[in-house]
């Protein structure tokens, strides 16, 4: 079966993304959104549009940690569980951040929609790299796709 290659970055530079992530994620859970007191649904009209975000922020966390995480010498149900664990960590303590705020309102709900998210992206990880093969960029030039 043919693997798609794709950049592992410098993990110096990995650590940064997750950090940016998890400040932006931290930043839009103190700050309330225009229009965040109206329920809207959101896309496909399944879930309401908070929910989307939640599972959306969240999720993308934990790919961003587990691409972080990717090259450590820890067998990958580890890694994995760590990624889930700390960012289902992480939404759980954002939520108690927002009880002490009055502009905003801690949720159970987004307890468990946040560990959701994580949990649907650790297992997409888990499946993707399945088919992937990722392969050290030292360089800019390392960026590139080489084409087989």
């Amino acid at each position: 079966m043919a693997r798609i290659r794709l950049p592992l970055i410098p993990r110096g530079v990995r650590w940064v993304a997750v950090a940016l992530v998890a400040l932006v994620i931290l930043s839009y859970s103190i700050v309330p959104a225009p229009g965040s007191g109206t329920f809207r649904t959101g896309p496909f009209g399944l879930l309401g549009y908070s929910t989307w975000l939640h599972l959306l922020a969240y999720g993308g966390l934990a790919a961003t940690l587990a691409y972080t995480l990717h090259d450590t010498p820890r067998p990958d149900w580890q890694v994995l569980a760590l990624v889930f664990l700390a960012v289902a960590a992480y939404g759980a303590g954002i939520e108690l951040l927002q009880s002490t705020l009055t502009a905003r309102t801690a949720s159970y709900d987004d307890v468990l929609t946040n560990a959701t998210g994580a949990g649907l992206a650790v297992v997409g990880w888990r499946l993707v790299t399945r088919y992937v093969r990722f392969y050290r960029a030292r360089r800019v030039a390392d960026l590139q796709v080489p084409v087989e």
